[in-house]
């Protein structure tokens, strides 16, 4: 278990300094195209197509790493009222729910894929960079496969009680006062 939670947070890694990147590169880009149509008054032909394409990427990226915390949506009114069986038993079906809902993105995307002939001789490209448009919905796929290895990591740290869900609050004193009180109560 513990070398698969060291792979977890290499991968974890990984997407966050995607994540990074990806921010830094829309951002710049977007400011170029600004730049250009107020200052140039004309604007990058490309720029569009990049940002709108590698967000995809981005928000498959932040949706597995939210999975991995146990970040999605979810019905925590009922959750948060049951103990931790069932709150074990939640999980699964949660889960299990979840997974099948990715296994159908990840497929209707790699069909997107295959139907864009990424892998044939003459593929469909984009308009402006004339990159294989297939690339760019790779990241329907990569996604899912993503969200799926969190969510079953996740499960298994709720199994595992290791999950920040399965442990007990704890109760801070308001201010000094009461934890002064709640000290010389104890004595």
């Amino acid at each position: 278990m513990k070398i698969f939670k060291k792979i977890m947070n290499a991968l974890g890694y990984v997407e966050s300094a995607m994540q990074v990147i990806i921010g830094v590169v829309i951002t710049v880009v977007g400011f170029a195209n600004v730049l250009a149509r107020f200052v140039f008054h004309s604007k990058i032909a490309y720029t569009e197509e990049l940002t709108v394409n590698i967000f995809v990427l981005m928000i498959m990226c932040g949706c597995a790493l939210c999975a991995r915390e146990g970040g999605l949506i979810s019905l925590s009114l009922i959750y948060d009222l049951v103990g931790k069986t069932g709150k074990k038993v939640m999980a699964c079906i949660f889960t299990a729910f979840n997974l099948a809902f990715y296994a159908i993105l990840g497929w209707t995307g790699w069909q997107k894929v295959i139907a864009l002939k990424l892998f044939e001789a003459q593929p469909k490209l984009t308009a402006s960079l004339k990159i294989p448009e297939g690339l760019f919905y790779l990241a329907i796929p990569l996604g899912a496969i993503l969200l799926i290895v969190h969510s079953v990591e996740y499960l298994l740290d709720v199994l595992t009680e290791r999950a920040a869900c399965m442990k007990a609050p704890e109760k801070e004193p308001e201010d000094e006062g009461d934890a002064a009180l709640a000290k010389e109560e104890t004595k």
